[in-house]
């Protein structure tokens, strides 16, 4: 094997054994993890193999090809890793990420403004609804995105949006950019929804619930919220959750400062 030839393959080996490493890697022991989805831990393995092929074609055909690279064979090589091999890549990590903006550790990247939100939700002595939800895991995991995000694609879709419009906020902020149109941020934070937050959400999951509707036979029925025409409250707007079981997060003075 030529010099040229052995420094490409340990270059190359470089990637080879981190790629391998991410794929293969074990969770720590002595706490239970949640199991990964499997779609988007083969989407992200995939990506990850598409990534080296595609430096491993570009890099062959520069180094090893650098005086053929006229010939269709080495044309084809650059186009494949220039042009098709990217493609897939981008797609997935477009998705990956898509799913990854649903997470409580992307939504408390900005940490100023939601600081005080996550860490009162992730307290076990906090007796808010978030915290209540959080710690007793009546949801699994997304806890923000499923309680501040409508349901359907027209939910998703106006998610989306206002999370990019956050991130621009915030990071025109931490830039110090304020000669742009709505740069910045003020504390505290408050909903964009003038009418307040849309608690016909909660009864996506509440809804139809033992507690809520008080099954007979339920070990611990609570009140019938139909019966007592709370259901019908909620739709309609005159009553919210927090009238009767407190507050989502914490109080206004305690939330986000500069």
């Amino acid at each position: 094997m030529s010099k040229k030839a052995r420094y490409v393959v340990g270059f190359g080996l470089v990637p080879v054994i981190s790629l391998a490493e991410i794929l293969f890697a074990q969770a720590e022991g002595g706490r239970w993890q949640p199991t990964e989805d499997p779609t988007l831990l083969w989407a992200s393995r995939g990506g990850l193999v598409l990534m080296v092929i595609a430096a491993g074609l570009i890099l062959f055909t520069l180094l090893l090809r650098k005086d053929r690279l006229m010939e269709s064979a080495s044309k084809w090589m650059l186009f494949l890793g220039l042009c098709i091999l990217p493609l897939p890549v981008v797609i997935l990590s477009g998705a990956i990420g898509m799913e990854g903006s649903k997470e409580v550790e992307f939504c408390h990247s900005c940490h100023l403004p939601m600081d005080p939100f996550v860490n009162d939700m992730q307290d076990p002595a906090s007796e808010n609804l978030a915290a209540l939800h959080y710690k007793n895991r009546y949801m699994q995991n997304a806890h923000c995105w499923n309680c501040h995000s409508d349901y359907g694609i027209g939910g998703t879709v106006e998610a989306k949006t206002t999370g990019m419009l956050h991130m621009y906020k915030y990071t025109t902020d931490q830039l110090g950019i304020d000669f742009l149109p709505g740069a910045g941020w003020h504390a505290p934070i408050e909903l964009y929804n003038p009418d307040g937050y849309n608690w016909t959400i909660c009864l996506e999951c509440h809804g139809d619930s033992a507690k809520f509707i008080q099954v007979e036979g339920a070990e611990e029925p609570g009140m019938d919220h139909v019966e007592e025409g709370v259901l019908e409250m909620i739709e309609s707007g005159e009553a919210t959750c927090t009238d009767c079981h407190g507050m989502a997060h914490p109080e206004r003075e305690e939330r986000s400062t500069k």
